[in-house]
C-alpha cells in the first residue's frame, strides 16, 4: 500500500506546513505526521525531499525531529539519538511515534515495545501508542499484552478497533477472496468494469478485509465518473476511517458534502474523526446536521449518545437514547444502552425497567442477567440478584 499515510507525503513533498502546525492537539499531530507500524503504510522510496529548509526553522526540537524521520524513516540511517534528545527536552509526542517506528523498522521489537510503553506514560489517553504497542506484541507472539492494549486501544476510539482487526486479518485474504464467487465473477473484467460495477467490487473486497484493493476500486470509479456520486466518497473515506488515516478521510467527507450537501452520511462519519481529533464541538455539528437532513437516523442518536456521555452531558445523552428507543423498540441492544446510562443518572428504577425489556426481547443474552443482578442488589433485591445470577451461569455453561 502507497502512501496510506494519512496527508505525509504530500507534506513532506510540498513542505505543506507551517511550524505553528506542532501546536496543535497530539491526536491531529499523529494522524497528519505519523502512522501506525504498519509496513504497508511507511513512505515509499519515491518521496523526494529538500531538507535544506530545516536550517531555517526556529523551533531547532522539530527541525531535528524531522531531519531524523528524514534520516532514519525515508533512509536507511540512525536517528536514536535525534529523536531521543527531542524527547529529552520536549517529550514531543512525534519523537515518540517515530522512533517506536524506527525500531520497528529495524526488528528491534523489544525497543520499540519499550518506547511505546514511556510514551504511554507520557500520553496514557492516546490509543495511537496502545495500537502501536499491540502491533509489535502480536509480532512476537505475546498474545495476553497484545490483548490488553487492543482493548484499550478500542476503548478509546473505535476505530483502532477496525486497523487492528484489519491487520490481524491480512493473513487470510486469499482464503476470503478465493471464496468470494463475485469477485471470482468480476476480477478478471475489471478494466471493462462500470463506475457502479466497479462500486459493487469494491463492497466485495471491503467484506474480505482487502480494504487496500476497496480503496483502489472505488479511486477508479471516482475517475471513471465525469461527475463522481458523493457516496463514492464517503464509501473511500469510510476505508480511510478504518485504516485511522484521518486526514484522507476527512477530506473525502468533504468532497462528499461538496458534491451533495445532504449527503448525511458524510456528515456522521466526519464526525467520528472529530472524535478521534477530539474536536467535540465539531463532531456535535455535524451529527446535528445530519439530524436535520434525517430525524430517522439511527446511528445519529446512538454515536452521539455515546459522545455526549464521555462528555458527561448525561441528560442530553438520555434525550439521544430515547429516541433510539422510539426508532428501535424491538431492538434488545437500545435499552441496554439506556440502562447503563440510567444507572449512571442514579435512575436504578429506570434501568431495571430497560434491562427487563431488554431480556424479554433477547432472553437467551447471558450478559443481560449480570448487569440486571447488579441494579437488583442496589434496589435491595439480593434474592432477585440471585436468580439472575444464576440464570447468567447456566447460559454462559451452556
Amino acid at each position: 500500500m502507497k502512501h496510506m499515510i494519512s496527508n505525509l507525503s504530500v507534506i513532506f513533498q510540498n513542505q505543506a506546513f507551517v511550524e505553528t502546525d506542532f501546536t496543535l492537539p497530539p491526536p491531529v499531530l499523529l494522524a497528519k505526521f505519523s502512522f501506525l507500524p504498519i509496513p504497508s503504510f511507511f513512505p515509499d522510496n519515491t518521496i523526494s525531499f529538500n531538507a535544506e529548509w530545516l536550517e531555517d526553522m526556529q523551533q531547532k526540537d522539530i527541525a531535528k525531529l524531522f531531519k531524523g524521520f528524514l534520516v532514519g524513516i525515508i533512509a536507511h540511517g540512525d536517528p536514536i539519538v535525534l529523536f531521543e534528545e527531542v524527547i529529552a527536552t520536549t517529550n514531543h509526542v512525534l519523537a515518540y511515534s517515530y522512533l517506536g517506528l524506527y525500531y520497528f523498522k529495524i526488528k528491534a521489537y523489544r525497543e520499540a515495545i519499550e518506547v511505546y510503553t514511556k510514551a504511554i506514560a507520557s500520553y496514557k489517553d492516546e490509543p495511537f501508542f496502545y495500537a502501536s504497542r499491540c502491533l509489535i506484541y502480536r509480532l512476537i507472539g505475546e498474545d495476553e499484552g497484545a490483548f490488553y492494549d487492543y482493548q484499550i486501544a478500542k476503548g478509546l476510539d473505535f476505530n483502532y478497533h477496525s486497523v487492528l482487526e484489519w491487520q490481524e486479518n491480512q493473513a487470510e485474504l486469499a482464503y476470503f477472496e478465493a471464496e468470494n464467487l463475485v469477485i471470482q465473477e468480476l476480477e478478471s473484467k475489471q478494466s471493462e468494469l462500470s463506475s457502479e460495477e466497479l462500486n459493487s467490487l469494491g463492497l466485495e473486497y471491503v467484506h474480505c478485509y482487502d480494504y487496500l484493493k476497496a480503496i483502489e476500486l472505488y479511486t477508479k470509479a471516482i475517475e471513471k465518473s465525469p461527475q463522481p456520486e458523493s457516496n463514492l466518497f464517503v464509501f473511500r473515506g469510510s476505508l480511510y476511517l478504518k485504516l485511522t488515516c484521518f486526514e484522507r478521510a476527512l477530506a473525502d467527507f468533504g468532497q462528499a458534502i461538496e458534491q451533495d450537501k445532504n449527503q448525511a452520511a458524510a456528515y456522521i462519519f466526519r464526525a467520528k474523526v472529530f472524535e478521534s481529533y477530539r474536536y467535540p464541538e465539531k463532531a456535535l455539528a455535524d451529527y446535528a446536521q445530519a439530524e436535520r437532513l434525517n430525524s430517522d437516523l439511527s446511528i445519529v442518536y446512538e454515536e452521539r449518545a455515546s459522545l455526549l456521555e464521555r462528555l458527561d452531558r448525561l441528560p442530553a445523552a438520555l434525550e439521544d437514547f430515547n429516541r433510539l428507543v422510539e426508532l428501535n423498540p424491538e431492538d434488545f441492544y437500545v435499552y441496554s444502552l439506556r440502562a447503563d446510562l440510567k444507572e449512571k443518572l442514579a435512575d436504578l428504577e429506570g434501568a431495571l425497567g430497560d434491562y427487563s425489556m431488554a431480556i424479554q426481547l433477547n432472553p437467551y443474552y447471558s450478559d443481560l442477567y449480570s448487569y440486571r443482578a447488579a441494579v437488583k442488589e442496589k434496589l435491595g433485591d439480593p434474592l432477585g440478584a440471585k436468580i439472575d445470577l444464576d440464570k447468567f451461569n447456566e447460559l454462559e455453561d451452556e
